[in-house]
């Protein structure tokens, strides 16, 4: 027999290394091959492991020095992981702008809540906090670096198997600007465990 977290470590391999041969050329088509993804993804864990359900949340708009694009919280004690993170910029002006993926200690000040949404119509609400404008202290280096043209550049980054970015026991993971404050639309997809 199979063991479901084998099965879904496959999956996400087969996935990076698909995106790494044959990256999505537009954001529209990287949001297409993410929800076909995740979907058949939390199909294995509706069917074997329940309790790791997928969700996302998304965000448009300015970019901001001081508050997030978005923000991941976990549960008290919960955990959860980011699986990836789209990114495209809505600018109408050539604009370099670099987003950071940053720890920012276990506390959110000022958050804009966003409910999650379920891959799986089946799965809890989310136990974890999530959201976006929190300007909470970030703490320690950037996981995870983005450069890119907000004039319609686009960047999906997936998590090779290993590389998940987790957060536990009321840990908060910020996206913010460290330069330039276009406008993007952004979702981040992430499973709670």
């Amino acid at each position: 027999m199979i063991d479901p977290i084998e099965l879904k470590t496959l999956l996400r391999r087969q996935n990076w290394l698909k995106e790494l041969r044959t990256p999505s050329r537009c954001y529209a088509e990287a949001i297409d091959r993410a929800w076909k993804f995740w979907t058949y993804y939390e199909q294995i864990n509706r069917d074997y492991c329940p309790d790791d359900p997928v969700y996302s949340i998304i965000n448009s708009g300015a970019l901001s020095l001081t508050a997030d694009h978005l923000t991941a919280q976990a549960a008290a004690a919960g955990q959860g992981r980011i699986l990836e993170f789209i990114t495209g910029g809505e600018a109408a002006a050539s604009a370099v702008n670099r987003i950071y993926v940053q720890r920012a200690g276990t506390s959110i000040t000022g958050n804009s809540v966003i409910t999650p949404e379920k891959f799986n119509s089946r799965s809890p609400a989310a136990s974890g906090v999530y959201g976006k404008a929190g300007t909470q202290a970030l703490v320690g280096n950037p996981m995870l670096v983005i450069s890119l043209n907000a004039f319609g550049g686009f960047q999906r980054w997936v998590a090779a198997p290993g590389e998940e970015m987790y957060y536990v026991n009321s840990e908060v993971i910020s996206v913010r600007s460290n330069s330039g404050t276009s406008t993007f639309g952004s979702t981040l997809v992430f499973e709670e465990l």
